[in-house]
């Protein structure tokens, strides 16, 4: 009676200290923390409670780690991939596959097995807090009563049509615009790409007008950025600092919320819906992102993670 006391208490704490991190700042990493700790204790709540026997924890410890190494090695190859992708940097790659070669080789030494996963389980862990934060920001972050509003570009089909992810970004702006009681300003933002006919931001603006009869009037381009960052600041410059939501992606708004945070902007972000077998990998890709905002911070945290991995495994 008294451990299912302390359980229900501990909950409890998470849950209130969850909800008042989601009042106070909700474009956070802690909130998926919290969200990961309450998740956890609530399934080992139910193994403990149902007085399961010793079988069924060691299967269920067993899946779980097999399943957490499986991913970790996709996480780790998919940081691996942004980081070629985005600067033409091998040696991020060549670091994974050592690790992976080593993890193999190594896989008859218990205690460097589990050393080397601990590294795996770190990146799991860091995913979960990702997503976490992502889907419970999405959801707390209410339509604005008030503009302006931002929608950050994302590419052009063919070089100067409007595909259907940035078309729903269009979408999601143009319908919380329409519900106010004075119509916002609406800034389209995004340069024009090497392989582009035209800025993004015209060629959104152009299909605002068009197909959502936007007022042009109402409309300002910024077509300097090339990436989110940039799409950031370049706005910010543009309202002199007012506040702002801006539209983007679902799967992009946290991402983007944290740069918005790291250059003291004052903005929310807001989602357009994407179609589901396309927000895996595009959460993948989201989550090396974040990654790589803190890499330094990270690395030291995994070193850290491993040596202590390797203490408890070694003695």
């Amino acid at each position: 009676m008294e451990e299912a006391i302390v359980y229900f208490i501990f909950i409890v704490l998470l849950i209130g200290g969850s909800y008042y991190q989601i009042r106070e700042n909700p474009a956070t990493m802690t909130v998926g923390t919290y969200g990961v700790f309450i998740v956890l204790f609530l399934s080992l709540g139910v193994l403990y409670f149902g007085q399961f026997d010793r079988l069924v924890w060691y299967r269920f410890g067993s899946c779980v780690g097999a399943l957490a190494v499986i991913f970790g090695l996709l996480l780790l190859f998919s940081m691996s991939w942004y980081s070629w992708k985005k600067s033409r940097d091998y040696l991020t790659f060549m670091a994974a596959s050592i690790y992976t070669v080593a993890l193999i080789v190594t896989s008859y030494w218990q205690v460097m097995r589990w050393t080397l996963a601990w590294l795996l389980f770190y990146f799991v862990w860091q995913f979960m807090r990702f997503l976490i934060s992502s889907l419970v920001y999405s959801v707390v972050t209410k339509a604005p009563k008030q503009g302006p509003i931002v929608v950050l570009g994302g590419g052009l089909v063919d070089g100067y049509k409007i595909g259907k992810i940035v078309d729903a970004r269009i979408r999601a702006a143009v319908t919380d615009a329409k519900l106010m009681s004075i119509y916002p300003i609406i800034i389209f933002s995004g340069g024009q790409g090497e392989d582009e006919l035209v800025s993004e931001a015209k060629a959104m603006r152009d299909w605002a007008v068009l197909t959502y009869q936007v007022p042009i009037s109402k409309t300002r381009l910024e077509d300097k950025s090339r990436n989110t960052y940039q799409n950031i600041k370049y706005s910010n410059q543009l309202l002199k600092n007012q506040a702002f939501t801006f539209y983007t992606s679902d799967y992009h708004v946290f991402r983007a919320v944290l740069l918005a945070q790291k250059q003291n902007v004052q903005a929310q972000g807001r989602g357009g819906d994407v179609v589901w077998r396309y927000r895996m990998t595009a959460f993948l890709r989201e989550f090396a992102g974040v990654m790589s905002l803190n890499k330094w911070r990270h690395l030291c945290l995994a070193s850290a993670w491993i040596l202590i991995a390797w203490l408890i495994n070694y003695l």
